[in-house]
């Protein structure tokens, strides 16, 4: 019986000495990921002349302090002979294959347009559920590219009460005749609205809104 435990420890140790040694060749062992740093050459919010051809400012990026630009994949096409908002994304991936996206806002604007601040400024917004002091704010970011905090005039932010994250905000532009205007991208909680029938009267605009097809709200905002 001895002779037999004897023959089986030796057998044993080997056995948990291997499966020790093993473990052992992990230990310590760590992996360091560096991150990608990628920003926009140029502005974020890009103007381009209808006509015009789109240049491409591109974008600069690094890995561990090592310039990494070639490997930014662009996509996102801008149509120039037609008005509109047009997002294009840099996107760059890391060799442990993590990945950051950036994007510019290109807008393509009529070259017969507004450059004016006289809009900016804050607006009273007469709409269906009342006439709503301070319901949206109009700013100039250049070039004729101009910003609404609210093209629904405070429906569902002050007259529902629902609060600011119903605005309906956006870009647009107004025509060099100073009679209309029109927007870019009308953005919501919802999704993208749509903008019918825009005239401007000195500095109060007046249009309609809708979100899918459906009931167009009318809308009027007065500088106050």
């Amino acid at each position: 019986m001895k002779k037999f435990i004897y023959k089986i420890i030796p057998v044993v140790l080997i056995f948990i000495t291997f499966i020790s040694c093993d473990k052992n060749d992990t230990l310590g062992v760590s992996r360091i990921t560096y991150y990608n740093e990628i920003e926009l050459i140029g502005d974020e919010n890009y103007v381009v002349n209808n006509g015009d051809p789109y240049v491409e400012p591109g974008a600069i990026a690094t890995e561990n302090e090592e310039d990494v630009s070639e490997n930014i994949v662009i996509t996102g096409d801008v149509d120039t002979s037609t008005n509109g908002y047009y997002s294009v994304s840099y996107s760059i991936k890391n060799v442990d294959g993590f990945s950051k996206v950036i994007t510019r806002n290109v807008f393509v604007l009529p070259k017969d347009r507004s450059k004016s601040n006289i809009y900016v400024g804050t607006y009273t917004g007469e709409v269906s559920t009342g006439v709503h002091a301070d319901a949206t704010e109009i700013s100039h970011l250049g070039n004729g590219l101009y910003y609404c905090t609210d093209f629904i005039g405070g429906r569902y932010n002050i007259g529902f009460g629902y609060g600011p994250v119903y605005k309906l905000s956006g870009y647009f532009y107004v025509n060099g005749d100073g009679l209309s205007h029109n927007a870019l991208i009308i953005n919501s909680v919802w999704g993208n609205w749509d903008m019918h029938s825009p005239t401007l009267s000195g500095t109060t605009f007046s249009h309609g809104v809708s979100f899918g097809g459906g009931t167009i709200r009318s809308v009027k905002l007065i500088k106050q």
